[in-house]
């Protein structure tokens, strides 16, 4: 049995004596005592402990004494200086890898930096307002039988002034109405313009104080006092007035409700595009109030309006929350009662309105899902272009070894190999993030072509720098941090011989695998989106659209004098050659109704009403446009009663409780409270875009309606047709500016925003691509350069390069594989979650999830190959002739 000495005095040798002592000092003085403890155990043990004092000098202790194992000092300015050395001196002497891995980071910062901009943009409405955190917009819904109908912001312009009267804790209120009209201008020279503007926009006196834009002219406080007053922005001046001064200056707005002459009182900066308002010309609301339209009612008939409040500094939203039941209950109730109905009312905090999607009659917004979406995109890029680094420096390994082996054996200690490896991580991600930022620069101008928005960076910002930081941060640490520990781990002895891990093949595999998943999922998507944008506009509207010039009705004219001018160009354009069918109406397919009315038959209970679109047609309207009347017949310009019936859809028919279009005709239907007889039932009509469902819809007849002229050409002589049109229209009514459009675009113009989403979906999902292609390009140069041995083995044997190639890209082709049973279904469920917003939609077809897998595995096989291939011909005799 071994003689141990004694315990005590020996754990205290070992905590005070220097590490690179002890295995001698405690040798010595353990055999010392086994000899002594033959001859008198007792005395052996005094001794040892003895000895161990003497010991107790400072050339033996910790604390005089670093050891190599006691914790450096990693961050020295001159081991700083040297780390950063090496660093730089292998991005040189490795300067293909150190190119994929700067130009992949580069790409996925640049990437991730422009999405990032992107999103903040979007999260950016209506917050440069000075007191943005206290304006809100009121939303209403009705609650009709326990069923909730959608949201609007339309309102009443008497509700602002009651709530300013009931709440004490509205300082102001502010309404708003949109309008157009025709502007003109005529100079003391005699010269005059004119123009169709459709954003014309009344709102009260309160408007500028509550709502903070920029002044270039004028002053805010008192522009909107007076009923003849009007503001501009800068771009209408500069359209009207040139270079010179707009102030005071007269301009007469005719054909909306708010016609006459206005003097400029102040010119505003160019509208924001971070705000949701979208108006270019400002005029009081007096004047929308005392036309004929509102003035000869309550101020609680017509939903028209837009309502914000402007609360009192320090007043929570919560507290006037809590008010607004009793308030709807005693105003708005009354005015549903007779449906059965009852209102709720909400405050919207301005600025969120942009992004809060589902209203009806809103402005255009974005879901805060669709900028998750993005962010997830961006994530995705970024995690693979940081993938990249790690398969190359991890697959690199065993170059890297000997390097580490020959470190550890003159002294270095895994710390400072680890910080040697983060620095190397971190002059990488910091050059990568200067291209990025140059990249990033680049890639704005054609983002902000696809989206339609001004984007660009300011560099004077102070998140633009602390985004730079974390992401050079983040990027040191995640694309550093694990192939630091792993090439940081090696043995010496493994490191030496040749022998050291070359990697972690799993880990790497799982890595390369999600790279190959994400990849899946943005083609994929990309596709879908393409797909069901394609499927909306390929789908038949019910109508005729194609080649439909519509061109804007007279605004300067005298509405009686408006509808005889426009008889006349009507029946003098169908002689022009190409043109085969005009009429007028009060809208056109893709925009608007002209009124929105509950329906009901006039036998059934109030209760039973339903919402519905109207818009006034001449009889000419339903042969243009070539609707399919399923019973019943056209409106009848001879016959009285026919002019002054109504023409329903089949969603109207359904919503009025008809079985049968014959059930229908000859009935008498309320809208609201006026009362109508239906003559005649159309085959469902797309009116607005395929994301809505058939609504009810509901034509009224008019011989005219001077608001716009649909005309249908033949599809060769457009352009002489046009032009014909427009010498016609300035003849019969000069001082109205011929203005037209086709049908087509302005149709599918509300597909913008799903273009706009499948443009930049597919723009990442090739960067996502090209950063993956990239990373596998240097991970198969490098796989086959380990391999070259192995390949000439296999060719002198007599293994055909066909095969070589196979063996070689088998792993990669399983990688595929295997990323493709995760993608799937993922795919599956995103996809079939973003086609629920649509009411007409594409299935989910097989080769949806096929043609991305095919795709990715082509590319891969191309981009692998190309390496793998020029290591198959390489010859066998120069391969093994080290062997």
């Amino acid at each position: 049995m071994p003689v141990l000495p004694p315990r005590y005095p020996l754990k205290f040798l070992r905590w005070f004596c220097r590490e690179d002592y002890l295995d001698e000092v405690e040798g010595d003085l353990t055999e010392l005592f086994e000899k002594q403890h033959d001859q008198s155990p007792a005395a052996a043990r005094w001794k040892f402990a003895g000895c161990v004092i003497r010991y107790l000098r400072p050339e033996y202790i910790k604390f005089f004494h670093r050891s190599r194992h006691t914790p450096r000092s990693y961050l020295s300015l001159a081991m700083i200086q040297n780390y950063l050395t090496l660093a730089f001196r292998n991005l040189w002497k490795r300067a293909t890898f150190s190119s994929i891995n700067i130009l992949g980071l580069a790409t996925g910062v640049a990437a991730c930096l422009v999405i990032l901009h992107y999103i903040d943009f979007e999260t950016s409405y209506d917050t440069f307002h000075t007191r943005t955190g206290s304006l809100y917009r009121i939303t209403r819904q009705l609650h009709k039988e326990g069923e909730a109908m959608g949201p609007t912001p339309k309102t009443t312009y008497g509700l602002g002034p009651a709530l300013a009267d009931e709440f004490p804790e509205v300082e102001t209120y502010i309404r708003t109405h949109e309008d157009a009209g025709v502007l003109s201008y005529h100079s003391s020279t005699g010269e005059s313009q004119a123009f169709h503007e459709n954003h014309i926009l009344a709102v009260d006196s309160t408007f500028l104080h509550a709502f903070t834009f920029s002044t270039i002219e004028g002053s805010t406080a008192t522009a909107l006092d007076a009923p003849n007053n009007i503001v501009i922005t800068h771009a209408i001046a500069r359209k009207y007035f040139g270079n010179d001064e707009a102030l005071g200056k007269t301009l007469q707005l005719a054909g909306g409700r708010m016609k006459g002459d206005y003097t400029v009182t102040a010119v505003l900066e160019d509208i924001p595009q971070n705000s949701h308002f979208d108006f270019t010309i400002l005029v009081p609301m007096h004047n929308m109030l005392t036309g004929r339209q509102y003035s000869q009612e309550d101020g609680w008939g017509w939903n028209n309006f837009q309502t914000y409040l402007l609360l009192r500094e320090n007043i929570s939203r919560d507290v006037a929350l809590r008010k607004l039941p009793d308030f709807c209950h005693r105003y708005l109730d009354p005015k549903v009662k007779e449906i059965n109905g009852r209102m709720e009312m909400d405050l919207q905090p301005v600025h969120t309105i942009h992004l809060t999607p589902g209203l009806r009659h809103d402005v255009e917004t974005v879901g805060p899902q669709t900028l998750y979406f993005f962010g997830v995109i961006g994530a995705f890029i970024l995690f693979i272009a940081w993938i990249n680094y790690i398969n190359l420096s991890t697959a690199r390994a065993l170059e890297r070894a000997r390097e580490v082996s020959i470190k550890k054996t003159i002294g270095a200690i895994r710390g400072e190999l680890v910080m040697q490896f983060l620095i190397e991580s971190f002059v990488i991600n910091a050059i990568a993030l200067v291209l990025a930022v140059g990249l990033a620069t680049l890639l704005m101008p054609p983002l902000a072509s696809v989206t339609g928005k001004a984007l660009a960076f300011r560099f004077n910002d102070p998140r633009v720098w602390l985004t730079l930081g974390i992401l050079l941060a983040c990027g040191t640490l995640a694309s550093g941090l694990y192939p630091a520990f792993v090439l940081s781990s090696f043995r010496i002895t493994q490191g030496l011989k040749g022998a050291g891990r070359t990697g972690r093949f799993s880990l790497r595999q799982g890595l390369v695998v999600f790279q190959f998943a994400a990849s899946l999922i943005l083609m994929a998507g990309t596709l879908a989106v393409y797909r069901q944008i394609g499927f909306m506009q390929a789908q038949d509207k019910g109508m005729q659209t194609d080649q439909m010039l519509i061109v804007a009705g007279p605004g300067t004219l005298p509405w009686t004098e408006a509808k005889q001018r426009l008889a006349l160009f009507k029946e003098e354009a169908q002689k022009i050659p190409g043109v085969n069918a005009i009429a007028t109406s009060g809208a056109v397919p893709g925009q608007e109704h002209n009124w929105g009315a509950s329906i009901r038959q006039r036998s059934t209970p109030a209760g039973d009403a339903r919402l519905s679109s109207i818009v006034w047609i001449d009889p000419d309207f339903i042969s243009t446009y070539d609707i399919d009347i399923v019973s019943g017949k056209n409106f009848d310009p001879r016959v009285r009663s026919s002019m002054q019936s109504v023409i329903i859809n089949e969603a109207a028919l359904s919503a009025l409780g008809f079985h049968t279009a014959e059930e229908a005709l000859q009935q008498q239907i309320l809208l609201d409270r006026d009362t109508a007889t239906v003559t005649g039932v159309l085959k469902n009509y797309h009116w607005n875009s395929l994301r809505q469902a058939h609504v009810p819809f509901l034509f009224l007849a008019d011989t005219i309606v001077p608001r716009a002229v649909s005309i249908r050409l033949e599809g060769g002589s457009i352009q002489a047709s046009t032009e014909a049109i427009g010498d016609l229209y300035k003849k019969l009514m000069p001082a109205d500016p011929y203005e037209y459009q086709f049908l087509d675009d302005s149709f599918n113009a509300q597909y913008k925003s799903d273009r706009q989403f499948g443009n930049i979906f597919g723009v990442f999902a090739c960067l996502a691509v090209a950063i993956s292609c990239l990373g596998l390009w240097g991970l198969a140069a490098y796989t086959t350069s380990l391999k070259l041995k192995e390949i000439g083995v296999r060719k002198v044997l007599g293994a055909s390069i066909g095969s070589i190639v196979y063996l070689l890209c088998r792993q990669f082709l399983l990688l595929i594989g295997v990323a493709a049973v995760l993608a799937v279904p993922m795919v599956w469920w995103g996809v079939d979650r973003w086609l629920q917003g649509f009411a007409y939609r594409i299935g989910l077809p097989w080769d949806l999830f096929v043609v991305p897998v095919v795709a990715l595995t082509g590319i891969t096989l191309l981009t692998v190959s190309v390496q793998v291939i020029k290591g198959a011909t390489v010859n066998p005799v120069k391969v093994l002739r080290s062997e």
